[in-house]
C-alpha cells in the first residue's frame, strides 16, 4: 500500500539537504513498519538499508568547528614575524 510523505528542510547546502531528506524518509518507513506492521518486516527493511547504505539510518556527526582567537579560522594561526 502507498505511503505518502512530506518533509521540510532548511539550512545547509543542496547536498546535505538531500541526504537529510533521504535519511528522514528511511527512518519514517522503519517507524511506520514498527507501528503498523510486524517486527520481522521492520528488521528486514532495516537490514536492507544497512546493507545498501549505512548513512540512511546513521547520521554523520561531523559539524563545523567554531573559530577560536589568535587566527583567521578554527585551526590556522596568524603568521609570526620577528622583524
Amino acid at each position: 500500500r502507498p505511503v505518502y510523505t512530506q518533509s521540510t528542510r532548511w539550512g545547509g547546502g543542496h547536498t546535505s539537504q538531500i541526504y537529510a531528506i533521504r535519511q528522514s524518509i528511511a527512518k519514517a518507513l522503519i517507524a511506520y513498519y514498527q507501528k503498523y506492521e510486524d517486527e520481522a518486516a521492520k528488521q528486514v527493511i532495516k537490514e536492507t538499508y544497512m546493507k545498501f547504505d549505512r548513512t540512511l539510518l546513521v547520521a554523520d556527526p561531523r559539524r563545523c568547528e567554531p573559530k577560536k582567537f589568535g587566527g583567521p579560522s578554527a585551526r590556522a594561526r596568524y603568521q609570526k614575524s620577528y622583524r
